[in-house]
């Protein structure tokens, strides 16, 4: 039990991090742009993900 709570408090850590990222995004002006190439990310992938930093091609690019 005390293991799943720990993978469960960390995933959580994981999506705070990924909206505080996006909100500074937000506020720097660079929300729904690629982070890798700046391409525009469609507003059917933010909606879907509002989160997303990527565009598809660059995705799963660490």
């Amino acid at each position: 039990m005390e293991q799943r709570s720990e993978s469960e408090l960390a995933r959580s850590a994981a999506v705070l991090d990924a909206v505080d990222r996006a909100l500074e995004r937000l506020s720097e002006g660079t929300y729904g742009r690629c982070e890798t190439c700046g391409a525009e990310i469609a507003d059917s992938e933010l909606e879907r993900e509002p989160v997303r930093s990527r565009c598809g091609q660059h995705l799963t690019v660490v």
